[in-house]
């Protein structure tokens, strides 16, 4: 049935008979009053609910949970029209759940009505707000936008600023790395000078010193000379340095002849040194030094073949103190040598020459041979007593010189090993 304005027979009270949905739409009529119109339809109908409150009514419009969910963090509202799976249908029955409750209809749509006023006039007023507020928008849009191309403006700007900046700054490091390049390059040709200055001056004098056989300062000179010269290899072909080095070779050669010429006189002559001499010969042995390890292992063969000429004369396999039972007295007279030695050379010589090692080394070398030929020559008629007593001597030798030599022998191998000369 249906219930006019003019107030006609009020429904019945809705009942679940038959499963029966039941549907409320208001709508408003022409002169404001609500006309309620009850529908009932089949449970197989229900799935057309999501289109509408019945046939060719108004539909219901779904936005997506996360919409919804935004729309509850932005505008949150109790309101159960506001809830995204609102029901009509669910929504009126509850507000009329019998017939008696259909009698306040008219109180409920006044009240809608007045609420949707209200609605219209707050939408009324939030639009003309929203038209001013759009002029106002758009002028800030266009003002933001004016901003926005005044700050791109300044950015350009600021980036040409920039990359003028970083060339000016890679003009300034190439200048000041081209001023460092010339300020070592300064540097260099000033300590190169001051160096040649003084190789120049460290010559003429050495010249001087050699000349008048000062042995003492031109060993120094020579150190000094050396020094110098080492920090000119790489300036070879330039004519003033292959002079100096040319002079310098002169002078060492003019030194080494003399130095070799005063221990000549030293060989010729009997008895010690004298003292002036001594002084002298120390002073050679010093020039012997900055001269290098090959004229110091010339100097002290020479005094080893100065010292074993008698030896090699008086023991020679062929002569009367040249037979194996004279063994014994080859190493007395080495004690002796030695004995001579420290007291007469072992002060001339630098004890890191190790002059007295050398001899040691160079009789065993020649005693060595001679024996060996001994024993070649009186090969089927060695006498057992006389082998087996120089071999007693010989060990006992060995033994006394490896006591006196053996720390000697470790320093010369540690110290002069690197220079060529063997520890033997």
């Amino acid at each position: 049935g249906k219930a006019a304005s003019t107030g006609g027979p009020r429904p019945r009270p809705l009942s679940g008979a038959r499963s029966l949905s039941t549907s409320l739409v208001f709508v408003a009529g022409e002169e404001g009053r609500l006309l309620v119109r009850l529908a009932a339809r089949n449970t197989d109908g229900a799935a057309r609910r999501q289109g509408g409150c019945g046939g060719g009514g108004p539909s219901i419009r779904m936005y997506s949970p996360a919409l919804e969910a935004a729309l509850r963090d932005v505008v949150p509202s109790t309101d159960p029209l506001d809830a995204p799976d609102f029901n009509p249908i669910s929504h009126i029955n509850k507000l009329f759940p019998n017939e008696e409750s259909l009698g306040r209809a008219d109180t409920f749509s006044a009240e809608l009505q007045d609420q949707m006023t209200v609605l219209d006039e707050e939408i009324l007023q939030t639009v003309r707000q929203q038209t001013s507020a759009g002029s106002s928008a758009r002028k800030d849009l266009e003002g933001g936008k004016a901003a926005m191309r005044e700050l791109f403006d300044k950015v350009r700007d600021i980036k040409a600023k920039a990359e003028r900046s970083q060339t000016m700054v890679h003009e300034i490091c190439r200048d000041i790395k081209s001023l460092d390049y010339a300020k070592r390059h300064l540097t260099l040709t000033i300590t190169a000078l001051k160096r040649l200055q003084m190789l120049v001056t460290a010559t003429e004098q050495l010249s001087v010193m050699t000349r008048e056989r000062m042995y003492a300062e031109a060993a120094n000179l020579l150190h000094a000379v050396t020094q110098l010269l080492a920090h000119f290899e790489g300036y070879a072909g330039i004519r003033k340095i292959d002079e100096l080095r040319a002079q310098v070779g002169e002078l060492s050669d003019t030194l080494r002849a003399q130095v070799f010429d005063d221990f000549n006189r030293l060989s010729a002559q009997e008895g010690a040194p004298q003292p002036s001499q001594t002084e002298t010969l120390l002073g050679a042995c010093a020039v012997v030094d900055a001269l290098g390890p090959a004229a110091r292992r010339e100097m002290v063969a020479w005094f080893s073949s100065w010292q074993f000429a008698p030896y090699k004369h008086a023991f020679q396999p062929y002569g009367d103190a040249g037979s194996l039972d004279k063994t014994e007295l080859r190493y007395g007279w080495h004690r002796q040598l030695l004995r001579q030695f420290d007291e007469t050379f072992v002060t001339l010589f630098p004890h890191a020459w190790h002059v007295g090692l050398s001899l040691t080394l160079d009789f065993c070398s020649i005693t060595n041979k001679h024996l060996e030929e001994i024993l070649d020559q009186a090969r089927g008629s060695l006498d057992v007593a006389v082998l087996t007593h120089a071999l007693q001597k010989t060990v006992e030798f060995e033994k006394e010189m490896h006591a006196r030599f053996s720390a000697e022998a470790r320093d010369r191998e540690g110290g002069e090993g690197g220079e060529g000369e063997g520890g033997g």
